[in-house]
């Protein structure tokens, strides 16, 4: 179950998801107004949220290829990683990586806190993963918010709706 993250109360941390960045960055006819307002109340310091290192290379990465498909016939990794040895290429598919990487440390300085993935967080993650059928990716989120010792998460993945002692936060 999730509760409306337009509702949160700033009483404990939350832990902020890729999708959330993701629909802020790309801004998403469904979620973007609420993922920008949310992200606001961050920048005003209303709302204390760490996100990981995990999450800001999802985010990067999903900048970075939805770009890179704007430019390319057949946007496979493999073409993109090719096309990737063209300066001009990668000038243009960085730019946008580069603009959300500044309002991410924008972010950071106003105080949410980047949490480095650990070893230890993905080997939990193997264990979490295999218990609530997530992706590793997923697990490692959740073995993060754990070892935090928080237990809010910002996300519209359904997926991490039911996992026990979190509560999601879906924009």
């Amino acid at each position: 179950m999730s509760q409306n993250l337009g509702d949160f109360v700033a009483d404990q941390p939350i832990f902020v998801d890729t999708n959330i960045f993701l629909f802020h960055a790309f801004d998403d006819e469904r979620y973007g107004q609420a993922a920008t307002y949310f992200l606001s109340k961050i920048e005003n310091g209303e709302v204390e949220a760490l996100t990981s290192s995990l999450v800001v290379d999802e985010v990067f990465f999903k900048i970075l290829v939805q770009e890179a498909a704007s430019h390319l016939d057949k946007p496979t990794i493999w073409n993109i990683k090719r096309a990737m040895r063209d300066k001009a290429f990668v000038e243009k598919v960085y730019k946008p990586v580069l603009e959300y990487k500044s309002y991410l440390e924008s972010l950071a300085l106003l105080g949410m806190r980047i949490v480095d993935v650990t070893r230890a967080h993905m080997l939990m993650a193997a264990d979490i993963g295999a218990e609530f059928g997530l992706l590793i990716t997923d697990a490692a989120h959740v073995a993060v918010i754990r070892e935090q010792g928080i237990s809010h998460m910002a996300t519209a993945d359904a997926d991490l709706f039911n996992i026990e002692g979190i509560v999601a936060w879906m924009p």
